[in-house]
């Protein structure tokens, strides 16, 4: 019985050289190295400046058999939105194996995002916003000024573009409320306290009415609680 058992531990420490002598020797190709070659004949593609080529997936490193490695990348195939560039491993001389790096090609357009955190319910000012250059998502691009005055429905991050859609008329002058009217004619303003029919933010035209004279007129909301009317018609006072 001891006899068997010693010769049971013989054969699970010998067990390891037998496997190595009957095994595959092997060494390691870096999936890095294969992503960078590949990405070098991306230069070679014709693509708009807005374009960028985005990895699909992290590369993974290969095992290949001992020898003499050289690594060499094909000329790159696709479409307008994917390509593949294909990366053959030779070793000592003969193909081993060829890897298929994806590339997605990303769209980039210039559009407003936050310059700063912001919280839901902020109307926005000009500090507000930038312009910068983000991945174009189907979505149409706004510039900083549309967006001026308006109030956000959701919070914003830093670096998040700020889309018109998500965004609503912050209604400086409200249906049914008391404001101030303004009528100016050629230099000379005339005030007058009125009742606004319809709600509107900066720059919105609006519906008054006039309880005085019984009149109702339109106007532009130029701040809180304020419509202006320009009836001077661009002459010179």
């Amino acid at each position: 019985m001891r006899a068997l058992a010693v010769a049971a531990v013989v054969l699970v420490a010998l067990a390891p050289l037998g496997a190595r002598a009957q095994g595959f020797a092997a060494q390691k190709v870096s999936g890095k190295r294969i992503a960078a070659i590949a990405y070098k004949e991306l230069a070679n593609v014709a693509h708009d400046a807005d374009q960028a080529f985005v990895p699909v997936s992290m590369v993974p490193d290969q095992l290949v058999s001992e020898g003499r490695i050289a690594i060499r990348a094909g000329s790159p195939l696709g479409s307008t939105s994917f390509v593949n560039v294909p990366v053959e491993i030779d070793v000592d001389g003969k193909a081993d194996r060829t890897v298929m790096v994806g590339y997605r090609v990303q769209q980039y357009v210039e559009t407003a995002v936050a310059s700063r955190d912001l919280v839901a319910g902020t109307v926005l000012s000009q500090d507000d916003l930038v312009m910068a250059r983000v991945p174009f998502a189907g979505v149409p691009s706004n510039g900083t000024d549309a967006l001026v005055g308006r109030r956000i429905e959701s919070a914003v991050l830093k670096g998040q573009p700020v889309r018109i859609n998500a965004t609503s008329v912050n209604q400086i002058v409200k249906a049914g409320s008391t404001i101030v009217f303004l009528v100016r004619d050629s230099g000379v303003i005339i005030s007058a306290d009125a009742i606004a029919r319809t709600g509107g933010g900066i720059g919105d035209q609006v519906f008054v009415y006039n309880p005085s004279t019984h009149k109702s007129l339109s106007g532009t909301v130029t701040g809180p609680g304020t419509v202006e009317l320009d009836i001077s018609g661009g002459d010179t006072p």
